[in-house]
């Protein structure tokens, strides 16, 4: 009947209701033909232990579904609804926590597009599916957008300027301009190095007024109470808190600051150290430690067999040899000597505590690659010794997951899991309540909704060390 139709209207002059009969046949033919089903965008931990992170709890046993990106439900396993067509992860003796954020991550330029992207996915797969990226370059205000719209299998990316030095903020008028440019650029936070105090205090100053944080170092001319005073949003490495401890009057003249305070740390006064809290409390400002920045450099191993740890297969053969003549080279430093080096861990780790303790904001981050930091799994380094400075494993994921969201103030992604979060998520073979190495122990990563197996997560990372060895 169709094919006698179509002969007519190829002959004769054809109307309306002969149009809208044709398309009508036209459509029909096209809903004859099979369709190509589309994979769900639904995944369902099934029977998992959550580990919610918004309280020290485990919530055994329970069903966590994600859709397009984000958390939908979190129910009893015996109460949940599945949808049929959805990706099912078995969970049972199983643990599911939250992505963790490396609050002081490198991630490199436009040089090595290859090397850039082996250490975004370094990150990856060891559970880091967020960045705040501390060594900002143009290139990387592009990166983030591409890695926000799922362009790039890497973690969600905050961005700092390039270091702001004296050759780009040498007067105060220089600094102000300076901070306006990288605030209409784009960047997340002004990353602060060396400059002078009275440039700094202008950056500061047009920062607060066009609403854009400022952090990392603090300038010598700065000092702690300086920095706090301007209310500089983090401080990283304890940068200038060892100076701050050593009382006024004491004889410093001629001598080194050294690495973090390392040639002032004999004359430390911890009796100082509850000031500086207080100070730091008032002033709400957040530290990001990097206690693994230090304590790799004052270790006793020898470097050569430091670069012998399985993960630094990852890392090219360059970059190990530099951290090698780092090291050497700070351990032949007068103001790092084995018994200065050893007490500015020590002090360290005490500040850690004690800021810990009175409720001061602490974040997670290691600085990586840095110093026999490779990406990703430094961060297991830092986690152990912030355990070995007396927090629980508890206390210190709080530190990757639900403190790095305080500081970005993202709603939904508030680093935990909750109905309405991001699906930044690790599934684990054990639970890291009891023992942080058990981060270690992935079945896989979930990134903004995306399930990377842990046989995917190796196979890359083989790929990366073939790479690293060429």
């Amino acid at each position: 009947m169709f094919n006698a139709f179509a002969r007519q209207v190829r002959t004769v002059a054809i109307g309306s209701f002969a149009v809208l009969f044709l398309n009508a046949a036209l459509m029909l033919g096209a809903c004859a033909q099979p369709r190509q089903s589309q994979p769900s965008s639904v995944t369902a931990f099934v029977g998992v232990n959550v580990i919610p992170m918004d309280r020290e709890a485990v919530l055994e046993n329970h069903t966590v579904v994600i859709d397009d990106g984000k958390i939908i439900s979190v129910e009893p396993a015996d109460a949940a609804e599945i949808p049929q067509d959805a990706r099912r992860i078995e969970g049972a003796g199983r643990w599911l926590m939250p992505g963790l954020t490396e609050m002081h991550g490198h991630v490199p330029g436009p040089d090595d597009p290859a090397y850039r992207d082996n250490v975004l996915f370094l990150y990856v797969a060891n559970g880091v599916t967020t960045v705040r990226n501390m060594a900002g370059d143009p290139s990387h205000l592009a990166l983030r957008d591409r890695i926000a719209e799922r362009g790039l299998l890497a973690p969600t990316l905050y961005t700092a300027s390039p270091w702001l030095h004296s050759g780009v903020a040498g007067s105060p008028e220089q600094a102000s301009r300076t901070a306006r440019d990288y605030k209409a650029a784009g960047y997340d936070l002004i990353k602060i190095g060396s400059v002078s105090g009275d440039a700094y205090s202008a950056m500061a100053d047009t920062a607060r007024d066009i609403g854009i944080p400022f952090g990392g170092h603090i300038p010598e001319e700065v000092g702690l109470t300086g920095a706090l005073d301007a209310r500089q949003l983090s401080i990283d490495h304890f940068d200038r808190y060892v100076e701050f401890l050593v009382p006024e009057g004491a004889h410093t003249d001629g001598l080194e600051r050294g690495f973090f305070g390392s040639g002032w740390v004999h004359l430390v006064d911890e009796r100082r150290i509850p000031q500086a809290v207080r100070r730091t409390l008032a002033a709400g400002t957040w530290n990001v430690p990097t206690l693994s920045l230090v304590e790799h450099l004052a270790s006793p191993e020898a470097p050569e067999d430091m670069i012998k740890w399985p993960e630094m297969r990852y890392m090219p053969r360059k970059i190990l040899d530099q951290w090698v003549r780092a090291k050497r080279g700070q351990q032949a430093e007068t103001s790092f000597r084995p018994p200065a080096a050893r007490r500015l861990v020590e002090l360290r780790r005490k500040l850690l505590r004690s800021l810990h303790d009175a409720g001061a904001p602490i974040a997670l981050g290691s600085d990586a690659p840095q110093f026999f930091n490779v990406p990703g799994f430094s961060i297991h380094h830092e986690m152990r010794m912030m355990v070995a400075a007396g927090l629980t494993p508890y206390e210190v994921l709080v530190t990757g997951t639900r403190n790095p969201a305080l500081y970005f103030d993202d709603p939904h992604a508030n680093g935990t899991i909750a109905p309405g979060q991001r699906a930044d998520l690790i599934l684990l073979e054990a639970n890291p309540l009891v023992d942080l190495a058990n981060v270690q122990r992935r079945v896989g990563v979930m990134l903004r909704g995306r399930w990377v197996p842990e046989e995917d997560i190796q196979a890359r990372l083989g790929r990366i060390a073939e790479q690293a060895a060429q």
